[in-house]
């Protein structure tokens, strides 16, 4: 199978307002895949729609090759999902909540006790009732339900909200080994770190439209990035000026600069003249993801 999700012209209003507005999306299986927008932005809004939890104005989406409209238990059933809001059972104890949970799922609990280890949730916490859980543990017992399966597709709405940095280190290594393993990893989040840390591509959202959707190489070769070039004497910022290539800032023999896009051209330029050192700041996600959301007039949106 060569798709886990496939969106075409996916569709979802409210009233006058899109949640989802004609969406092309392909997540590739086994990759892991960054959905990012801020709040509101629609990530939540497609992924109830990938789970059929909605049902699009337009357009159509697949998950694992079934048509989510007209075979939405064929597709569920190669799914694991954490919501973003997540809603336990309080009175149950976390060890009869996973087993509930996995009474819903076809496919059987096979990676509960290697989970379990990983997150650092253990035998007395589970004989404990969800009610008496703080905020962390309950995400951890959500993890555990949504991933115990060894889902072929894990749909994951902000995952490592509440959890401890340890233990937020740990499942993103897990996640980056199932992936590795062939299992897709669908992780939605503005922690634009982790994303970057786990994701092989990211998909950028903004008021329901996609912004962006490719490797992250490819975003941030896009970006803006600093540049400190040390000569060795007097240079003209005329001779290494040219597409992309900022102002300098000129103090001495050190010049700084923005640079925009391929940064082929200005390296051409500096290798022919007395450059003692240079340094590129690296793109970051970080970077990206603000100019991608600014506004028609340079503000931040």
């Amino acid at each position: 199978m060569d798709h886990a999700i496939e969106a075409a012209e996916l569709t979802r209003m409210y009233g006058p307002s899109a949640g989802v507005d004609h969406i092309d999306l392909v997540v590739g299986a086994g990759e892991c895949f960054g959905f990012l927008g801020p709040n509101g932005a629609g990530k939540t809004t497609f992924i109830r729609l990938a789970l059929g939890l909605v049902r699009p104005t337009g357009g159509r989406v697949s998950v694992m090759g079934h048509d989510v409209a007209s075979d939405r238990m064929g597709a569920l059933a190669a799914v694991g999902y954490l919501p973003g809001e997540l809603g336990l059972w309080a009175s149950l104890t976390g060890a009869r909540t996973l087993d509930a949970l996995a009474r819903l799922h076809p496919r059987p609990p096979v990676l509960r006790e290697e989970l379990c280890a990983t997150l650092e949730l253990d035998p007395s916490a589970l004989r404990r009732r969800v009610r008496e859980y703080s905020r962390g543990m309950k995400q951890k017992l959500g993890l555990v339900a949504a991933l115990q399966h060894d889902p072929p597709l894990a749909i994951l709405d902000e995952p490592t909200g509440g959890l401890d940095p340890v233990i937020q280190s740990r499942l993103l290594d897990w996640l980056a080994a199932r992936s590795r393993a062939g299992r897709t990893i669908f992780f939605s989040s503005h922690v634009l770190a982790e994303v970057e840390e786990l994701c092989d591509r990211v998909a950028m959202v903004r008021g329901g439209r996609l912004l962006f959707a490719g490797p992250l190489s490819d975003l941030r070769r896009a970006r803006t990035r600093s540049v400190e070039v040390q000569f060795s004497e007097p240079v003209d910022p005329a001779r290494y000026a040219g597409p992309g290539v900022g102002d300098a800032e000129v103090r001495g023999a050190v010049h700084r600069f923005a640079l925009a896009g391929d940064p082929a051209g200005v390296l051409g330029a500096l290798s022919r003249l007395p450059v003692d050192d240079v340094t590129i700041a690296p793109a970051s996600l970080e970077d990206a993801f603000r100019d991608l959301y600014r506004d028609a007039d340079g503000r931040p949106a």
